[in-house]
């Protein structure tokens, strides 16, 4: 697994020396991808889920379905 990309979600650089503290934090995406979440952005997910909003996800959501018009 490579733990050096950036942060998916700001592109922030991962060092050698991040992936060596516990600073990052790991996302774990239905497919089974593990992605490396930078701690800023982390920090962000947090007030996410405490506010009950859905967290942002390195991959884009699926295409919003448009609605039928009434009757």
């Amino acid at each position: 697994m490579d733990t050096t990309r950036p942060c998916p979600l700001c592109a922030r650089p991962r060092t050698a020396a991040d992936a060596a503290g516990l600073e990052w934090s790991s996302q774990h995406e239905p497919d089974g991808t593990v992605t490396w979440i930078c701690p800023t952005c982390t920090r962000a997910q947090l007030w996410r889920i405490e506010a009950l909003l859905r967290v942002a996800s390195p991959t884009a959501p699926a295409a919003a379905v448009p609605l039928r018009a009434a009757a």
